[in-house]
């Protein structure tokens, strides 16, 4: 029977003052004993710890932080440790909560094989009287009266990466491996079935590292343990506890590797095929470690408060659209200013001068590597990225002396050139550049051209993206940049080299020929970042009270969808639901229960694509509450659809209301939702015409209010 390992009410008495959050933080880099290889983050990872911790616990009047590392007044040796740690336990109490966190080498004393923590003056001859056995640090917090008990620990760390050489030798296979994390789980095992309040998180699983990157900053996981401290990892009320903060840690952790070998694949594919075989190495997987035995909560944080992030400024695009019909042009633009968290700057719509294209596209790019110079935080290197994003669709011309151009509006053309010499001024940039090249006539195709011209060595990563197609092609090109971003998940957003095999996939079969380059095995480019239900949710909250509308629930007595066997939902199940999944995706909900029901034939079904929206700490209890709310109402296959004459049938086609919820989204935001419900309910026999007018109304601008019209009654 599992011990409990928290009182429900550890949140109150941490805020009010009652009880005492103690922090001690050790971090070291380099040994005395030269046997000891240095480290180069764990000291930065104290750094960044206790800047995120002291946001995190703003709220709690009653805490005291211990940091011990390299650059600290207090030194990561041995007796000062001790010293700390017996303050600690002398003073703590009952009501009080512990949290320890080390990064650095653990090692296996070869005799006893024990296992030990190194500090900077450890010998390892003679490790068990110069190191921290594991199992006289769980005696020693076995005698706080502290009952609640938090052990981080980022150990069996490793680092670069690696080449795949002729003998295919495994990364780091010449390097002794300091691999203790069998030994530290059997003691914390023992530790957690014994002590009611005690949990401890390991960076890594028995026979894996823990990874270390530069564009972090830090090793992965303490990387993933600050942004969740930093209010990632909160729940519902802002508290941050430990359960929540390990399902965090270890999902990012695990996504960050999956997505860095996307990359790496990609980056080998362009390796084979130009017949270089000196190819990366994929990254083993790191999946962190959670003990405990107990239930409850133990609580670490709260969210603190946070305005504008600094990663929105960083994310700037700026799109051109040489041509007339340029709707896939726009939409593209309002996807990425909403999921992809961009600054769009688009050119077209801005009724300037095509002669002033050039002087443009220089300000953006120098505006986008000053923001390069905002400076970085102790959280990591990578956050402070520009990202650099540049779409623009033309007719291409290639001259007789072997030169590209572009050609736009008013005949203005850019050269290849002049391409490649902006490009490359902009070194300090991740960058994503998309080119829609436009082809009169059924000619040679230059793109490959282009492509190799426009390659040069940013220190961040490029990705470009190039066909040259029709004009008809071209909208389905652009028309497919947009439909594989809309359906990403929410969740776990989308790196561009997934999102490159994804465009590449889908145009196959539309005839349409991609060329690509990317370069940069270190820091991830993602075209969409992830966590977009909470860029969602933040939109919702900011709302003005005067422009806020309720969110009721659309006169939907019965859904009926065009699938073989589909479900049959009535009014008040709907509802329901959507009321459940607001409360973990904010106002995008109605558009995911909508789009869920469309591919499910079943209640299971159904909880499963829901589920796929929720974050992992909230599944279990989402799961559970959508199946009994499924349970307890009428779903029936839609062939019994004839045995209820009662069921209403909407005045407006369902698709159509998807498309003007759609359309009306990338104008004015997600409160499009709300507006159209709204609407709806409160004119159920309302005529097409009249809805569309009274939607355009919502709209700010004439011009795209004329554009939305258009668009959903042609």
């Amino acid at each position: 029977m599992p011990l409990g390992i928290g009182s429900s009410d550890s949140s109150y008495t941490l805020k009010s003052g009652e009880a005492k959050l103690w922090l001690l933080l050790v971090g070291v880099n380099d040994y005395q004993d030269s046997g000891l290889p240095s480290l180069r983050y764990p000291a930065l990872d104290c750094q960044g710890l206790e800047e995120s911790l002291v946001k995190a616990t703003e709220g709690f009047p009653n805490k005291e932080i211990v940091v011990h590392h390299d650059f600290a007044s207090k030194t990561p040796e041995l007796n000062n440790i001790r010293e700390s740690l017996k303050r600690i336990v002398l003073q703590s109490q009952p009501n009080d909560s512990i949290m320890l966190y080390f990064s650095g080498h653990g090692m296996v004393d070869q005799k006893t094989q024990a296992a030990v923590l190194c500090f900077s003056d450890t010998n390892q001859n003679n490790l068990l009287n110069t190191g921290l056995p594991m199992q006289e640090l769980v005696e020693i917090l076995s005698k706080s009266p502290a009952k609640q008990q938090l052990l981080c620990l980022d150990t069996c760390h490793s680092g670069d990466m690696g080449f795949l050489g002729s003998n295919g030798i495994s990364r780091d296979a010449e390097t002794p491996a300091y691999n203790s994390t069998p030994q530290l789980m059997s003691v914390l095992r023992q530790k957690a079935s014994q002590s009611k309040g005690f949990c401890a998180l390991l960076s890594c699983d028995r026979g894996q590292k823990s990874w270390e990157f530069p564009e972090l900053g830090h090793g992965v996981f303490t990387y993933y343990l600050m942004k969740g401290l930093s209010g990632e990892a909160a729940d519902n009320t802002g508290f941050i506890d430990a359960d929540g903060l390990y399902k965090y840690v270890y999902r990012q952790t695990v996504q960050y590797i999956d997505k860095l070998n996307h990359q790496v694949r990609l980056i080998n594919e362009q390796k084979l095929a130009r017949g270089d075989s000196r190819l990366y190495l994929e990254y083993p997987k790191q999946t962190p470690k959670r003990i405990v035995e107990g239930v409850g909560e133990l609580i670490v944080g709260y969210k603190p408060s946070s305005g504008e992030t600094q990663n929105q400024k960083l994310r700037r695009a700026f799109v051109v659209d040489g041509l007339i019909n340029r709707d896939s042009s726009n939409n593209l633009s309002r996807v990425l200013a909403g999921a992809g968290g961009f600054e769009v700057e688009c050119f077209h719509q801005q009724n300037k001068n095509w002669l002033d294209i050039r002087g443009e596209i220089q300000k953006f790019i120098q505006t986008t590597e000053e923001l390069n110079k905002l400076g970085t935080t102790k959280i990591g290197r990578v956050d402070s990225i520009p990202t650099c994003f540049l779409y623009l669709r033309g007719c291409v011309k290639e001259t007789e002396d072997g030169e590209g151009r572009l050609i736009l509006g008013s005949g203005v053309y850019l050269s290849r050139s002049y391409f490649r010499k902006i490009l490359r001024q902009a070194r300090k940039t991740q960058q994503i550049v998309i080119l829609n090249l436009v082809s009169p006539d059924s000619g040679a195709s230059s793109a490959q051209n282009w492509i190799e011209d426009l390659q040069s060595s940013t220190e961040y990563g490029q990705c470009l993206i190039i066909t040259q197609t029709s004009i008809h092609k071209s909208e389905d090109f652009c028309q497919t940049l947009v439909q594989t971003l809309a359906s990403a998940n929410p969740q776990l957003g989308l790196p561009v080299a997934k999102w490159i095999t994804q465009l590449n996939k889908q145009l196959q079969s539309k005839d349409i020929n991609l060329k690509t380059w990317f370069s940069g095995t270190q820091a991830i480019i993602d075209i969409l970042p992830g966590g977009i239900d909470r860029v969602f949710q933040e939109i919702a909250g900011n709302i003005p009270e005067k422009a806020a509308i309720p969110p009721k629930a659309v006169t939907k007595l019965k859904i009926s969808l065009p699938t073989p066997q589909n479900l049959i939902i009535n009014h008040a199940t709907y509802s329901k639901l959507e009321t459940l999944l607001k409360h973990s995706v904010g106002i995008i909900a109605s558009a995911i229960l909508q789009q869920c029901i469309e591919k499910s034939a079943n209640n299971e079904e159904l909880i499963g694509y829901l589920t796929e929206y929720i974050s992992l700490q909230q599944k279990t209890q989402f799961q559970n509450q959508a199946k009994s709310i499924l349970e307890t109402s009428e779903i029936e296959p839609q062939i019994q659809q004839a045995k209820s004459p009662v069921a209403l049938e909407p005045s407006i086609d369902s698709n159509f209301i998807k498309k003007c919820e759609r359309d009306l989204t990338y104008l004015i935001g997600p409160i499009a939702n709300f507006i159209i419900e709204e609407i709806l309910e409160s004119n159920p026999q309302i005529s097409t015409t009249e809805l569309i007018n009274r939607l355009a109304n919502k709209v700010p601008d004439p011009g795209m209010a004329e554009e939305f019209k258009k668009r959903v009654l042609g």
